[in-house]
């Protein structure tokens, strides 16, 4: 190339003519070895063609390259890189190359003492930003900083917390490896590395995948595209497909690199199978195809005519990289020739040489070679390859990484683009989601899979169903109760006091809504757990405090009676039961308020199940909440708190019992019935302890004793006290068979020795009274009209208006009243002594 440009020269030169300068720069691609870049050069004439096109260097300049082969060796590199600086007669302004990342490291150690700058558009290591290490090298390819951070998002975004990376025993991915160990650390990522060398054969490759490999189901191949296919092939043989296991790829290798390969042993098909649902980080930038840019052509026209002259060459990734570093290399050559007219070294005064035109310069003229490096640090524009622009230390300011995923179909394995990680976020594209990517299921990452269990689905259907049809019987009893309040069956056992009772009952239903809700997160059980509590004692506190204040005062009226006793109100009743409560809600808030004695909910082993394997071959372990921890601890003492006051409350009503036992009014005495309660509740409740502190992690077993026992015992105070009223008033609905019963008190022997009569005596003897009014019409009072000896009521005149009971302002008197009207004087105050006997009676 070098020798047709002597020859135009001369050529030119007889003819006159004058002809541009031309400033020549070196390309270096690898043609060989395990990165085939020379795709490049198809690229780079595009590239030169549309600058002349395009005008972009001054008038009366031109550029021109010569090419070399690095084979992708350190070596070969460094002879080429040599050869072009050394031993050739045309003086090189600027370097584009080296074909891969091993050549481009030896040539950027060395270039700047020859001040000219290597513009690389090939990966390099992990750290191309030390200054000290390549002081004149510009890196179009991303850095490779960016694969850590976006290797991280990845597998975040999966939620993969155990990764197996294969890596290439090269510096490039080595460097890799190390970003890699200290960014998964940082996320709490679980990794294993196996190294590769790049003449593994397939011994070394099957030792790949030991023992130690069957724990990972996530797979990274940090290596070059023919290395990476040998890895497939080995893989299919051991079947480590989707949806079982995933694997992530670079996103850098050519179009069909997973073809051919140097293991016979394994068709194409084989490594595509393994390769479907792959993804690939890629690393260098993608331009939308139709955007406007800055260099001639959009990026749809560049691949369009790329692909049109590429010949006998090997497509390559970097080819829109390599235009874009002619470019960047020719706007940094126009930059610098203004500088240069204008006499301004500013940044470069120190250094030796002088401002000179570029076809003067020498490769000692250090103040041009860092004129140039100037130029390049402030070079921007839209390229092909998207914005380029550059750090302080020459690596690219970009930071979107193309995610990649692979996918099987009749032709083969195609890449598509399924969205971008620009920082730490992943964004699909248009028509891409979690669940087109890993349609089946998102591959596990080989962690034992922790599954947190919740109630089993029949004991929360029948609890619900029994907790429905309580809660509709206790609405029909309120309803009963509210349309027949005002019957003596009803009336004598308070019907204002039964709404609470039927209160209490509709909040312990209702509860098992909230005890076996099919949420079990954390926050959800937190609050279950505190909210069962409150529930059942409430309900339970309402309800057994309504029976306590109904018992008590039956025990109040027939312990020591006496005329001069005061009754008890139904505000004195309702007073009781709010007490009752009260100490309960003091309780229950002491056990929140106070620090620890919170229920402590923690997941522990599911005791009910075993561990099993799925159906992708991962282990399953089955765990369940509890409220109260595996040991004894502070969140036991409100619950404790609550079953002893609960165990108190059982104790005074079975002392009342005991003490209303001979009360012969069926209607008024409940103590049969609540001494068969507090033995059921009894039983129930001892029960329930036990299950709670005990046996925590038998999930289903402790819900279905648990919320049974809660419901057998509401049930119990549901039917033992309303069915029993509901037949009485079926048998007797205005309640006139309610005293029938005698009534003996055994406690005050002394008010039975008196000779008091018994409602059934007192019954009789008004029947007796009512009989004689006839008799009474016209006749006188001289003569009484009943002397039993039992009620002690005499009707003759003189007695009855000296009876104080009739000398009232409201009774007639007969003192001055003549003898022809006595009689009707005298019937009027035997009704009175009737009616005021009922009285007596009544009360």
């Amino acid at each position: 190339m070098e020798s047709s440009w002597l020859t135009s020269t001369l050529m030119l030169a007889i003819l006159g003519i004058t002809e541009p300068a031309v400033l020549h720069f070196s390309a270096i691609v690898s043609s060989s070895g395990d990165f085939n870049s020379s795709g490049s050069v198809p690229a780079i004439n595009l590239a030169l063609e549309m600058l002349q096109t395009q005008s972009a260097l001054p008038e009366g300049y031109s550029l021109a390259y010569s090419m070399q082969d690095s084979e992708c060796d350190q070596v070969e590199s460094l002879n080429a890189f040599l050869s072009e600086v050394l031993r050739s007669n045309v003086t090189k302004v600027g370097l584009i190359g080296s074909g891969c990342s091993v050549a481009t490291e030896s040539v950027g150690f060395i270039n700047n003492n020859w001040n000219i700058p290597l513009i690389s558009p090939e990966p390099l290591e992990a750290q191309p930003s030390n200054t000290r290490i390549f002081p004149n090298l510009f890196q179009l390819f991303p850095s490779g900083d960016n694969l850590v951070p976006a290797f991280v998002t990845l597998i975040s975004q999966f939620g993969w917390k155990r990764v197996f990376v294969i890596t290439q025993d090269e510096n490039l991915f080595i460097s890799v490896s190390r970003s890699l160990n200290q960014g998964l650390l940082q996320s709490s990522v679980l990794w294993m590395e196996n190294r590769i060398s790049r003449t593994a054969n397939l011994s070394s490759i099957q030792n790949l995948f030991g023992d130690e490999v069957d724990d990972f189901r996530i797979f990274y191949l940090n290596m070059y595209s023919n290395i990476a296919r040998n890895v497939l092939c080995e893989a299919s043989k051991r079947r480590l497909t989707y949806p079982r296991y995933a694997w992530i790829t670079n996103g850098d290798y050519t179009d069909g690199w997973w073809k051919g390969g140097t293991s016979a042993s394994c068709s194409d098909d084989a490594v595509a199978n393994v390769l479907d649902r792959a993804l690939a980080i890629q690393l260098h930038p993608e331009a939308p195809l139709n955007h406007t840019t800055d260099v001639g052509l959009t990026t749809q026209q560049f691949f369009s005519e790329y692909k049109a002259v590429l010949s006998s060459y090997q497509y390559t990734y970097v080819s829109a990289l390599t235009y874009d570093a002619v470019w960047t290399l020719a706007l940094a050559l126009n930059a610098s020739m203004h500088l240069i007219k204008t006499g301004n070294d500013s940044g470069c005064k120190s250094e030796s040489g002088s401002l000179e035109a570029w076809e003067n310069f020498t490769y000692s003229n250090s103040k041009m070679g860092c004129i140039l490096k100037r130029t390049l640090q402030q070079v921007k524009f839209y390229g092909v390859s998207g914005p380029v622009e550059f750090n302080s230390d020459g690596t690219r300011v970009y930071n979107v990484v193309t995610i990649l995923q692979y996918t099987k179909g009749p032709t083969g394995v195609s890449a598509e683009s399924i969205g971008y990680i620009i920082g730490e976020n992943l964004s699909y594209s248009i028509g891409h989601s979690v669940l087109t990517v890993y349609p089946i299921i998102v591959p596990p990452d080989g962690t034992t899979i922790n599954i947190t269990k919740g109630f089993n689905i029949w004991i929360t259907g029948v609890y619900y169903l029994w907790s429905s049809i309580g809660v509709l019987v206790s609405v029909a009893f309120g309803i009963l109760n509210l349309v027949f309040r005002a019957r003596k069956v009803i009336k004598l056992t308070s019907p204002n006091l039964n709404y609470f009772l039927i209160a209490g009952v509709l909040i312990t239903f209702l509860s098992t809504y909230a005890r076996l809700y099919p949420d079990i997160t954390e926050h959800y059980v937190t609050i279950r757990c505190s909210l069962q509590n409150w529930l059942n004692a409430i309900g339970y506190s309402l309800a057994f405090g309504t029976i306590l204040a109904k018992m008590f005062r039956v025990y109040y009226i027939f312990n020591n009676p006496s005329p001069n006793k005061k009754t008890l109100s139904d505000v004195h009743l309702l007073l009781m039961v709010l007490g009752v409560v009260g100490i309960c809600l003091i309780l229950l808030i002491i056990g929140e308020a106070v620090p620890g004695f919170r229920p402590a909910v923690v997941l522990l082993p599911d005791d009910e199940t075993d561990s099993d394997t799925n159906e992708y071959g991962v282990e399953q372990s089955y765990y369940v909440w509890q409220c109260y921890g595996s040991s004894f601890s502070l969140s036991y003492f409100s619950l404790i708190m609550i079953y002893i006051y609960l165990a108190l409350l059982q104790v005074v009503a079975l002392i009342l019992a005991i003490k209303t036992r001979k009360v012969k009014i069926k209607t008024l005495n409940d103590s049969k019935y609540v001494a068969a309660l507090i033995y059921i509740s009894s039983i129930t409740l001892a029960i329930l302890a036990l299950l709670t502190f005990a046996f925590g992690a038998y999930l289903n077993l402790t819900a279905a004793v648990y919320n049974g026992g809660i419901l057998f015992v509401t049930t119990a105070f549901l039917l033992l006290l309303f069915v029993p009223k509901m037949y009485w008033l079926y048998k007797d609905p205005n309640g006139e068979n309610v005293f029938n019963q005698n009534y003996t008190n055994t406690t005050n022997s002394e008010y039975t020795k008196t000779g008091a009569s018994t409602i059934e005596q007192l019954k009789s003897e008004v029947k007796h009274l009512r009989s004689k009014l006839k008799e009474l019409e016209c006749g006188t009072c001289e003569s009484p009209i009943s002397n039993s000896g039992t009620v002690g009521v005499e009707l003759s005149c003189n007695t009855v208006t000296g009876d104080n009971r009739f000398n009232n302002s409201n009774g007639p008197s007969c003192n001055n009243e003549s003898r022809s009207s006595s009689s009707g004087c005298h019937q009027s105050r035997v009704q009175m002594c009737v009616n005021s006997d009922k009285d007596g009676i009544n009360e």
